[in-house]
This record gives structure tokens, C-alpha cells and sequence, in this order.
């Protein structure tokens, strides 16, 4: 099958996604993908393109003003394929009717949940626990999830006397990993496939885990994080603690993370 690939294309995407697609409120999604596919890359088959959703679970005013699209970029590469970046509260099965994505990425957030109203919109909830689309949860979005499937979330702890606090504006007096860090994979899994025992990984977070749901699974753990990576039982369903979006040519463990799971959700479509 010969899949339209856009990092490749040699034309922007960024600033037409943004002003033509993304509008909030507008439910023809599928018209307006493809006429952007159409009016940019001249065709378009619904067989033989191949696209994923990046949704950024911060609030509207941090979605609005920050630089996401690197992100975005960083998952185009890694998944070779056209990624559309929307908020979570345009996410709903509806739209992933008309788009047909084959997987689904959620960011992560530095807004505390209780500040906004990520905990209470159901469109995105029904997305998590019903779709048979591959989604993976990155930092928050890992633990939004976790939530959503039975867990109990908390501060890792409080910074003790004799250790500093890596990032001291952001939450002062909790222990935070910021920066990269050792995880141990647990369990042998597609989305490690090809990785060491012990793989290293940016992480910026103070919450985590703190009781895992009955149907997830434990796949990585490190000796602050328990729960540094899980899968649901019988859901399509990852979460990761760290950032993989985040890795370098130093640490490019990350890399190989993204493209195992995207790898692994292409040979799920149907």
C-alpha cells in the first residue's frame, strides 16, 4: 500500500492544521482533513492515508500559547505518517469515526487536574475506555488514564532535608524526577521490543501511580516510580511516566519506544 507520508512532502502542515482543521466546535472533521490533504497534497484516498492524533491534555489557554508542535513533529517522524494535534476536549468517538486514526497519543500536562476540567469531560473518557484504536499515555496522559481505569494518584513524596529539589519553582517541597533517569523494563513487550533491561529516559513529574487498577499491568518500574510504564490487560491501551518524545541522540531510547508502539498499532488496523 502506498502510504502518504508527510514529513516527507517538503510542505508545512503546521500553521494550514492550525487555522483550517483544528477549529473548535466544528464536528465535520473528516470534510475538513481531507480537503486540507486535497488542497496541499493534491489527493486524497481514505485507504491509503495513514494518520494518528497527538492530544494535548493541558488547558485550552496552554494549548493555545505553547510550542506543542515539536511534539507533533517529533511523533510524525517517529510514526511516518500525517499527525493531526487537537485539545482533548475536541476528542469523541464521532471524530474518530470520520478520521479513522490508527493510533492516538495523549501529552503530557503541568497543570494539577484538580485546576481544570479534565477529570469531568466524558467525550474523552468514553475514548480511553472503549476504543479499539492504540492510545498511549505520556506523563499525565499516562496517569489520566490510569485513573480512568481503576488507579489512585499521588505525590511521589516530600523532598527530604538532604536532597535538592531539581526544579524548585514547579511545586517547591516535592520530590520531582526531572531529567533522565534509569527504568528497568519488567516484562518483555512489543512497545520495549528491542530495548535493554535497563533504558534511560527524560521524566519532569512529582505525581505518579500510587495503586495500580486491576486490569493494567506493570511493564517498567524504577526505584522512586513504581509504575513507570503499564498495559491494560484487554484494551489497546500504554502509559509511560518518562517522555519519550523527549529522548536525544544521547539517550534515544525514547525514540525506539515511540516507533515499537506505532509500529506495533499499524499491524492492528483493520
Amino acid at each position: 500500500m502506498d502510504r502518504i507520508r508527510f514529513m516527507n512532502s517538503g510542505k508545512s502542515s503546521v500553521r494550514l492544521v492550525g487555522r483550517k482543521v483544528i477549529k473548535r466546535g466544528h464536528n465535520d472533521w473528516q470534510n475538513k482533513v481531507e480537503c486540507f490533504i486535497i488542497s496541499n497534497f493534491g489527493k486524497f484516498n481514505r485507504s491509503e492515508t495513514f494518520m494518528i492524533l497527538y492530544v494535548v491534555m493541558e488547558t485550552m489557554e496552554k494549548y493555545q500559547s505553547g510550542n506543542w508542535h515539536r511534539q507533533r513533529l517529533i511523533l510524525e517522524e517517529a510514526s511516518g505518517d500525517f499527525c493531526l494535534m487537537i485539545h482533548y476536549t475536541q476528542l469523541n468517538l464521532k471524530m474518530l469515526t470520520e478520521l479513522r486514526p490508527h493510533a492516538i497519543v495523549y501529552s503530557g500536562s503541568s497543570t494539577p487536574f484538580e485546576d481544570y476540567d479534565v477529570r469531568r469531560t466524558r467525550a474523552y473518557q468514553q475514548v480511553v475506555l472503549t476504543s479499539d484504536i492504540p492510545q498511549l499515555g505520556i506523563c499525565g496522559g499516562h496517569q489520566l488514564a490510569a485513573e480512568i481505569f481503576g488507579s489512585t494518584l499521588g505525590i511521589m513524596r516530600r523532598t527530604r532535608a538532604d536532597e535538592p529539589d531539581h526544579n524548585p519553582k514547579y511545586h517547591p517541597g516535592e520530590y520531582k524526577e526531572w531529567g533522565v533517569y534509569p527504568v528497568t523494563v519488567l516484562q518483555r513487550d512489543p512497545l520495549f521490543s528491542g530495548c535493554r533491561k535497563i533504558i534511560r529516559v527524560q521524566q519532569f513529574h512529582r505525581s505518579e501511580i500510587k495503586k495500580l487498577g486491576k486490569d493494567l499491568i506493570v511493564l517498567a518500574s524504577s526505584p522512586v516510580c513504581r509504575v513507570q510504564a503499564f498495559r491494560h490487560a484487554e484494551r489497546p491501551f500504554f502509559g509511560v511516566q518518562f517522555h519519550p518524545e523527549e529522548a536525544t541522540e544521547s539517550y534515544p531510547d525514547g525514540f525506539a519506544i515511540l516507533r515499537n508502539f506505532f509500529r506495533w498499532a499499524a499491524t492492528r488496523q483493520k
